[in-house]
């Protein structure tokens, strides 16, 4: 059995390891069904761009992993779309809220769960610093650990402090799923990982394989593949960073 992630969209992505279909922070809504994000710099629909998958890709899946309930991870298309029976791994603050939405099986991770032969821990993060991370609530990464096919970590929005430094030296992961793109509330406060964060981490941690999502598809993030594809490449690092396409699939 091999590890490979099926990029959707966004941070939307299809993870397959241990041989079970994990389905990462689902926004499955048209181009244009969403509003925008509030207190951004422009006012335009999200998402930006239509999924490159049909709805029924979605069930062929084992279950759902959900970093944070923000609309741009967990929208109301998924909800009303995804079959109410499959486990939801998800942040213990979230438990309720996936509950209410008529998900029978919401798995809080605490700090760790193990579920199917995968070992699972909750890193938790910030999604930007002071206020502005605390208006925005909590949010989780999570390293998903197969004793046969490596780990896994799903950084989720979580800003680079020294705490995810230290998971990324810890548990050094195989792979990592890193959500980028620069996103910016209209205060200039900015709530996801910069490029400059992306770079440190591939020097931090060479051995790990990075992906790098969140970009090209929500109004208020302004770093795009292309620019980010470039940074890396003047800093020598381009061949470090997978950026993948939406649609694209990569077996690692």
């Amino acid at each position: 059995m091999t590890v490979s992630i099926h990029h959707i969209r966004h941070a939307t992505s299809i993870l397959v390891i241990n041989g079970k279909r994990i389905l990462i922070d689902p926004m499955l809504s048209k181009a244009g069904g969403l509003s925008p994000v509030p207190l951004t710099r422009n006012y335009v629909r999200n998402p930006l761009v239509e999924m490159t998958v049909p709805l029924s890709v979605f069930q062929d899946i084992d279950a759902i992993l959900l970093t944070h309930r923000h609309f741009d991870h967990w929208d109301k298309k998924a909800l009303s779309v995804l079959d109410k029976g499959l486990p939801v791994l998800c942040q213990p603050k979230d438990q309720a809220s996936v509950l209410s939405a008529g998900f029978s099986r919401a798995l809080p991770v605490d700090e760790s769960l193990e579920w199917e032969g995968i070992s699972i821990k909750r890193i938790q993060g910030i999604h930007a610093y002071g206020l502005t991370g605390k208006l925005l609530g909590p949010v989780s990464g999570f390293i998903l650990d197969s004793a046969q096919q490596g780990s896994v970590y799903i950084v989720g929005d979580c800003m680079l402090t020294p705490a995810i430094e230290e998971a990324f030296r810890k548990y050094a992961p195989d792979i990592a799923i890193v959500n980028t793109g620069e996103a910016q509330m209209i205060w200039g406060a900015v709530i996801t990982m910069t490029r400059e964060d992306v770079l440190r981490l591939a020097r931090l941690s060479p051995k790990t394989k990075l992906a790098a999502v969140h970009m090209d598809a929500i109004n208020h993030c302004k770093l795009s593949r292309r620019e980010l594809e470039v940074y890396l490449r003047e800093q020598h690092c381009d061949g470090a960073v997978w950026i993948p396409e939406d649609g694209e699939v990569r077996i690692f």
